[in-house]
């Protein structure tokens, strides 16, 4: 009897473990999102991620004003990690700060095209 009653423990133990991983790992999926940003950078520039607001910081060079974004998923309000993919432009994209309680979960991609003259830009940046 003491054995059954040891074996359904363990099996109640090993029900609940697994069901609480994949409550986080569905937690994990809903909570990545995407973003995609392009637009002309001549030089350098930020692009500030608060929430679902965008804005440019400039940095050096000549201002553009035809910046265009999209949001595909949910935006971190915690401690995340962000990765930028860049599809578009010949200088480097990175990721700048990425977002947590004291920045108020700001992400900032900086976007530097050393090179003369201004180029069209376009990467991905992904929250995990």
């Amino acid at each position: 009897m003491n054995k059954m009653r040891k074996t359904a423990f363990a099996v109640v133990i090993l029900t609940a473990a697994f069901l609480v991983g994949n409550v986080q790992s569905v937690y994990a999926q809903r909570s990545e999102g995407e973003m995609t940003w392009r637009g002309t950078v001549d030089d350098t520039i930020q692009v500030i991620i608060r929430n679902r607001n965008v804005r440019i910081r400039h940095i050096k060079g000549r201002a553009y004003y035809d910046d265009r974004f999209d949001f595909d998923g949910r935006v971190p309000r915690r401690n995340a990690n962000a990765r930028v993919d860049k599809k578009d432009g010949r200088g480097r994209v990175f990721i700048f700060q990425k977002p947590n309680r004291r920045n108020n979960y700001t992400t900032i991609v900086q976007v530097a095209d050393p090179k003369g003259g201004a180029d069209k830009y376009r990467f991905k940046l992904k929250w995990y």
